[in-house]
Order: C-alpha cells, then sequence, then structure tokens
C-alpha cells in the first residue's frame, strides 16, 4: 500500500508503514470524489474488506443503499474541505452486512505545490460505546419518565388530599410544639369562624373555654408525652363571633414525624349532639323527680285510703247485724260489703305495684336457677299437685347469674302459676322453661300446652293492668302487668307466641349481670 505524505515533517516511507500497521482503527486515502485509493489491516478488521476487494471502490458501500447518511457524504467532504477536518458519527456496514457504530474523520490531504489530492479517512469501531450509550440515554429516559409520572401522581394526590381535606366535614388543624394553629381547612373556619391568619398569634387554649382549659392543657401534656397516640377530648371553643359552639377533638402528636412536624386536630361541631344530650338529661332528671313524686302520692294514697275503709267495712258488719231480715236491705249490705271488698284489693294491688317500681328491691344477688325453681315449685306445690302439672327446666351451661332476685322469681312465679292455670280441660299442664346466654344477655323461654291466647283479638291490650282475655279463669289482671314491669326493671324485653288451643311461650331476655 502507498499512501502520499502530508505537509508533515515526517518521512513518507515511514509514515506509510506506521499506517498500514494500525488495528483498531481504519485509515484509508480517498479521492476528491470518494473513491478508495489504500487500504490499511484496520479497515480489513474494521469493515472486513480485503485489499483486493475494496481498491477503487466508492465509500459508499460502507453504507446501506437506502441510507439517508448517504447524502451526507458531499457534505462530510465539503466541511472537510472548508475546515480542513470534519468529524462525524454514525451507522456503518461491514461486508458480512452487519453494521457497526462508526466514529469518522475526514482531512483533507496536498502535494507539496497546494493541490488538493484527496482526503485520508479514519475510522473507529465504536459499536460498544455506542451500545453503552443507548443503553445509558434509555435508562435516563425510563428515569425522566418515571420521574415525570411520579412527579404527576404526587401531583394528582397531593391535589386529591388537599381538595379532601378542604371539603371534608371535619375540621383539620396543625399546631406547633407551643400550640399555636400554623395551618387549618376550610371546613376548620366554617366550623370555628376564625380564618388561619387570625389564630397565628393565638394559642389553642385561648379560645377554649374557661371552664375548659384545664382540661385542654392537661391533655396537652399527655399528647406531648406520648407521641403517636390518639387523645380525645369534648370542649367548648370561643366562635368568631362571640358565643362558644361544642367540638369533639382528636390530638395526635406527630413532631417527630418528618413529614408532618405537628400536632395534627380533627374535630368537628357536636353543639347540637351536647344540646340534645342536655336536654335529655333534664327530661331524665325530671322524668325520676316525677316517677318520685308518683310513689309518694301511690303511697300517700293508699295507706290514707286503708284506714276509710277498714272503717266502713266495721260500720257495715255492724249494720249487717242491726238490720232486720229484710232481703231487699241484704242485697243492698251484700253489695256494699262486695264494693268494699274489692276497693280494699285495688288499694292492695296500688302498694304491690309501688313495690315492684320501687329501689328498695333493687337488691342485685347471685341467682341459682334450679334452686330457684325449686323454691317456687315449693311455693305451689299445692297448685301444681291439684292440676298433676309437669314441670321442667333446663338452662345449659348458664346456672347462676348476678341480678335482682326478687324481680326473677316474681316473673318465673306469675308465668308457671299462669301457664297452669290457664290450662286446657282434661290436659295435664306442661310447662317446659328453658334459658341460654344470647351475647351479653340472657334468653329465657318458658313454653306450654294451655289453652292458647288470640294474639289478634288480646295481644294489644296482654300485659294491661286488670286486662282479663278469659274470665272463666279465677285471677285479678295484674300478674302479666306485674311481669312486664319487672322485666323491664331488669333492662329487659319480653314478646308473646300463642295460638288459640296450640299453647303459648313467653319469652324474656335481660342483661346476664344487672350493675
Amino acid at each position: 500500500m502507498t499512501l502520499p505524505t502530508p505537509n508533515q515533517n515526517v518521512d513518507g516511507k515511514l509514515f506509510s508503514l506506521l499506517v498500514a500497521s494500525v488495528k483498531d482503527a481504519a485509515i484509508i486515502w480517498i479521492d476528491i470524489n470518494g473513491y478508495i485509493l489504500s487500504w490499511n489491516l484496520g479497515a480489513e478488521h474494521i469493515q472486513g474488506y480485503a485489499e483486493s476487494e475494496i481498491i477503487g471502490q466508492h465509500i459508499s458501500v460502507f453504507y446501506q443503499p437506502n441510507d439517508i447518511n448517504r447524502k451526507q457524504l458531499r457534505n462530510n467532504l465539503n466541511q472537510a474541505l472548508k475546515n480542513g477536518m470534519y468529524e462525524t458519527e454514525g451507522w456503518r456496514v461491514r461486508k458480512d452486512g452487519s453494521s457497526f457504530w462508526a466514529h469518522v474523520v475526514f482531512t483533507t490531504l496536498y502535494n507539496d505545490n497546494g493541490h488538493l489530492i484527496g482526503f485520508a479517512k479514519v475510522t473507529r469501531d465504536m459499536t460498544e460505546r455506542k451500545l453503552l450509550d443507548d443503553q445509558k440515554a434509555h435508562a435516563n429516559a425510563e428515569l425522566e419518565r418515571r420521574v415525570a409520572e411520579n412527579t404527576r401522581k404526587i401531583l394528582t394526590t397531593e391535589l386529591r388530599f388537599r381538595k379532601l381535606i378542604e371539603n371534608s366535614y371535619d375540621g383539620i388543624a396543625l399546631l406547633d410544639r407551643s400550640l399555636v394553629i400554623f395551618y387549618q381547612s376550610m371546613s376548620a373556619e366554617r366550623i370555628s369562624g376564625w380564618r388561619a391568619g387570625d389564630l397565628v398569634t393565638l394559642k389553642m387554649v385561648e379560645i377554649t373555654h374557661p371552664d375548659d382549659a384545664d382540661s385542654l392543657k392537661q391533655l396537652f401534656n399527655e399528647i406531648l408525652a406520648k407521641p403517636g397516640v390518639p387523645e380525645i377530648l369534648t370542649y367548648r371553643i370561643r366562635h368568631k363571633n362571640g358565643n362558644y359552639i361544642w367540638i369533639e377533638s382528636v390530638f395526635t402528636n406527630m413532631l417527630d414525624d418528618k413529614n408532618v412536624k405537628a400536632i395534627v386536630c380533627n374535630f368537628r361541631n357536636v353543639t347540637e349532639r351536647k344540646s340534645g344530650e342536655t336536654e335529655r338529661d333534664k327530661m331524665i332528671t325530671d322524668l325520676v323527680q316525677r316517677n318520685k313524686d308518683l310513689e309518694q302520692f301511690t303511697y300517700i294514697v293508699s295507706h290514707n285510703l286503708r284506714a276509710p275503709v277498714a272503717n266502713i267495712t266495721g260500720l257495715s258488719t255492724l249494720l249487717n247485724a242491726t238490720v232486720d231480715d229484710d232481703p231487699e236491705s241484704q242485697e243492698v249490705l251484700q253489695a256494699l260489703s262486695y264494693s268494699i271488698n274489692n276497693l280494699d284489693k285495688v288499694i292492695l294491688d296500688l302498694n304491690h305495684i309501688l313495690q315492684a317500681g320501687s329501689a328498695a328491691n333493687d337488691k342485685i344477688e347471685t341467682i341459682d336457677f334450679p334452686i330457684l325453681i325449686e323454691e317456687i315449685r315449693m311455693s305451689i306445690h299445692h297448685l301444681i299437685e291439684k292440676n298433676n302439672a309437669i314441670l321442667i327446666a333446663d338452662f345449659n351451661d348458664i346456672s347462676q347469674i348476678n341480678s335482682l332476685k326478687s324481680y326473677i322469681y316474681s316473673i318465673f312465679q306469675n308465668l308457671i302459676t299462669n301457664s297452669i292455670k290457664y290450662r286446657r280441660a282434661d290436659v295435664a299442664p306442661l310447662i317446659i322453661i328453658t334459658g341460654e346466654r344470647d351475647g351479653d344477655k340472657i334468653k329465657i323461654s318458658f313454653k306450654d300446652n294451655g289453652k292458647g291466647i288470640d294474639l289478634s283479638r288480646h295481644g294489644n291490650n296482654l300485659f294491661g293492668l286488670y286486662k282479663r282475655f278469659d274470665r272463666s279463669v279465677e285471677g285479678k289482671g295484674m300478674g302479666l302487668f306485674m311481669v312486664k314491669i319487672q322485666v323491664e326493671r331488669l333492662g329487659g324485653t319480653i314478646l308473646v307466641q300463642s295460638e288459640p288451643e296450640q299453647g303459648t311461650e313467653f319469652i324474656i331476655q335481660f342483661p346476664l349481670n344487672k350493675k
């Protein structure tokens, strides 16, 4: 290979030998039109052509036939002519058709007379660097895409979160360690009337009702001592218009959270609820007082009537002894005696009702159901034996509870007695009592095989005072009335299921342990 000597102080033959031996770069000489005049080992190594195959061919063979870069060939040479050298990069093609990324430098060559004799073209294979650069560029582009996407998501989430906060029913405020509010949501402003700017110089305790300030200060001490633990307080704050409103707040110390760095307060206006509670408490107090007044009135009436009724009974007896055997007079005296007896029974019933609702009977005791059933069985044994009644009781795993024994004894006795009294003709009474746990309550069933009740006719009056649905059975109509009062006094409920001639089931439910 012969390469002309450029304008350098280097022996031409030595320069040609140096170029020919270079293997890591393709160094060739092309004429002014781009035809190859020389070829070195580096060119053969990089581009695959032997010297005999390539000399005389145009350098366009290093490009794909439809490669747009072919149009840049003349521009590359023109740039080299203009500047003495031109540097470019791009994809080139080897003899076998494979591609590589080439770094190319065109340098103009002149003879000793200064005439242009062609160009030196130096090409290096930079494919590995190109692939790394492309990978980096792809990675950077992907990173930028992810950053942009995450930024968009963060902004979207922040906007959504901000809208959620600003439109929340509850107020949200952030306090610093000095208990100064430095941020509050729009809902907080709607609740309290205070703008965020109004509160920058005010501590929370300064707008708190004087009667609640100590409770709030104590709560804040606990909040500062317990990071991350929510604390709840209901108290009054001064609305910006001057009146006080009740708010329920949840405070959480998040001062140590680097993303929050605040005491977070979620609060809502509970003025209406507190007003309702106050009104309810007043109604309960009034009701308790009225019940006391009613008890006292009933006590006075019943006791003051007993003496006159006793006197009337005595006078009636004396009068009966002095009146002749006149039938009409005897009939009047009998009617008078019957009325006096009824009045005396009503007075006794009033006393029973008074005792059923009296706090004097509110004695909580341990009740053993098997023992209770036996006590009742013994107290009404004559009624059981007379009617051949069968009494079965099963309380499963509930043998004892703590409650008002006098009430439960009375309830059991009344319901058992009723089942026997309201028996079907020629059918021995069968009463089955079962008890089971129902959460924190006990459910007890009293089921019999008696006459049953037409609930469509008598259901509304079944538990009424002096209401009797079967006058063929002796009674005063007080038993079920007393049962209902006592069940409710236990904090329970009573239901009835019955059909005529199909028996009756009473189901009562009340707390397992009365407090």
